[in-house]
């Protein structure tokens, strides 16, 4: 899964389209960013790829990956060299649901919109041409349709959830019964590692020492690098509202 995983990079940075679809199962789903409209199957991938991909130059900084039963969860900064004058550091959490022969299943990538294109208009006239040519290249392959589908990206439960996740996740990590109570109401799936856990005190238990890092807020989930010393996980809190329905926490396992 890992070497599959490894590779969807390294087709991407070499602009090798036909590997890099060879990767996914063919019903595959593609989101990216999460809460934008999904790309479903090889025709739609094709066209995802068109657009986001074959026009930049595109790399990735992995700082770590977390194996957990059939998925990888990576820790990664994507770089993306939209042209001589624009480069953009974007951060990110890539979850890959992998087949049982190793395939690309499922790909959700948590990364923020907003701040992205801020990135990219604070490049001033330089970011004239690039979005011109953002814009023409998803008229052209995704339709009206399919940009009303990206704009969906824009959308989600930001600052505050990110806030809120954040201190249910610390409160957790030290041991704060309380706040693991203050869940219970909410949050009706909960899992750690792959297996479900039955109480968010439960959850605190297996979370005592855990520090968190990078958070991101993308469509309904806010995602969150977790480390223990040399250990490291992804936290998925997913929301309902402005209410905490499900806390996934990825880990080695």
């Amino acid at each position: 899964m890992l070497a599959t995983d490894a590779a969807s990079p390294a087709a991407v940075a070499a602009h090798d389209k036909q590997r890099w679809l060879s990767l996914f199962n063919p019903c595959a789903v593609v989101n990216d960013p999460v809460g934008s409209a999904p790309h479903r199957g090889s025709e739609q991938l094709a066209r995802f790829y068109d657009t986001f991909i074959a026009p930049n130059r595109i790399r990735f900084e992995v700082a770590h990956d977390v194996v957990c039963g059939r998925e990888v969860l990576r820790d990664v900064t994507i770089v993306i060299e939209m042209s001589d004058r624009v480069t953009l550091r974007v951060p990110a959490h890539l979850r890959y649901a992998m087949t049982d022969d190793a395939r690309i299943d499922a790909l959700a990538a948590h990364w923020e919109l907003g701040p992205m294109i801020g990135q990219l208009l604070g490049n001033g006239s330089a970011a004239a041409p690039v979005a011109g040519r953002l814009s023409a290249g998803l008229l052209r392959n995704q339709r009206l349709g399919g940009a009303r589908g990206f704009a969906r990206g824009f959308v989600g439960v930001g600052a505050r959830a990110k806030r809120q996740a954040i201190a249910l996740l610390q409160a957790l990590g030290d041991g704060d019964v309380h706040a693991a109570e203050r869940a219970r109401t909410a949050a009706t799936a909960l899992r750690f590692g792959g297996r479900p856990v039955p109480s968010p005190a439960e959850l605190g238990r297996q979370l005592a020492g855990w520090r968190v890092g990078k958070t991101l807020a993308a469509g309904r989930t806010v995602s969150v690098t977790l480390t223990d010393g040399q250990a490291h996980g992804v936290a998925l809190v997913e929301f309902a509202g402005r209410a905490v329905s499900a806390v996934t926490v990825y880990v080695d396992a």
